[in-house]
C-alpha cells in the first residue's frame, strides 16, 4: 500500500518539533523527579541521623552522670586505700622503737661498762633514722660497740662522730671515752 501525505511539511515539522520538546520537557521533569527525590532521601537520612545523634547525646548525658558516681566512688575507694595503708603501716610499726630499744640496750649488744646518755629517732620509709651518745669506759667496749652494730642485720649506715677522751684532771687510762653515733634501724617484720 502506497502511503500519501497530504499535509504540508510545515505541519509535520512542527509536530516533530514539538514531540522533541515534549521528549525534551519530560526528560528534563525526569531528571528534576529524580534530584527532588534524592534530595528528600538525604534530607530524611540526615533527619534521621539528627534524631539518632540526639537519643545518643542524651544516653550519654546519662552515663556521664554514671561516670561521675564511679569516679567518685574510685577517689573514695583511694582515700579509704590510703587510710587503710597509713594505719596497716601504723600496726605494723607501733612497737618499732620499744623493739630497737631492747635490742640496743640488751646485755649482748651494749657492753657492761658502756651506757646511751642521749638519744633521738625519727622514723621514716626506710625505717628509723637515730642518733645517740655513747659514754664507755674503754676502747674495748667503743669497739664491740661498734662491732655489734655493724654486726647486725637491723642497723645500717653507721657514722661515728664525735669521738673524745677523757675529762680534765683524769688519768688517760681511766677517762671515759664519748661518741656521736648516727644510723639507720630497719626493723625486721615477719612475713604474712
Amino acid at each position: 500500500m502506497i502511503k500519501i501525505n497530504l499535509l504540508p511539511q510545515e505541519i509535520e515539522k512542527k509536530a516533530i518539533a514539538q514531540r522533541r520538546m515534549l521528549l525534551a520537557v519530560s526528560a528534563g521533569v525526569l531528571v528534576v523527579v529524580v534530584f527532588i527525590g534524592i534530595y528528600l532521601l538525604r534530607v530524611a537520612k540526615i533527619t534521621a541521623l539528627k534524631s539518632e545523634l540526639k537519643a545518643s547525646q542524651a544516653e550519654l548525658r546519662k552515663y556521664d552522670a554514671d561516670l561521675a558516681k564511679v569516679q567518685k566512688i574510685e577517689a573514695e575507694k583511694k582515700r579509704l586505700e590510703n587510710q587503710l595503708s597509713i594505719i596497716i603501716s601504723l600496726i605494723e610499726s607501733r612497737l618499732d622503737y620499744p623493739v630497737m630499744m631492747e635490742v640496743i640496750t640488751r646485755s649482748d649488744f651494749l657492753p657492761s661498762n658502756a651506757k646511751i646518755n642521749s638519744f633521738s629517732g625519727t622514723a621514716d620509709a626506710a625505717g628509723i633514722k637515730f642518733a645517740f651518745t655513747l659514754e664507755a669506759a674503754d676502747n674495748y667496749s667503743v669497739a664491740d660497740m661498734l662491732t655489734n652494730l655493724e654486726k647486725s642485720p637491723n642497723f645500717t649506715d653507721i657514722k661515728v662522730s664525735g669521738f673524745s677522751s677523757g675529762g680534765a684532771g683524769a688519768g688517760v687510762a681511766t677517762a671515759p671515752r664519748n661518741m656521736s653515733v648516727n644510723c639507720l634501724y630497719i626493723p625486721i617484720r615477719s612475713k604474712k
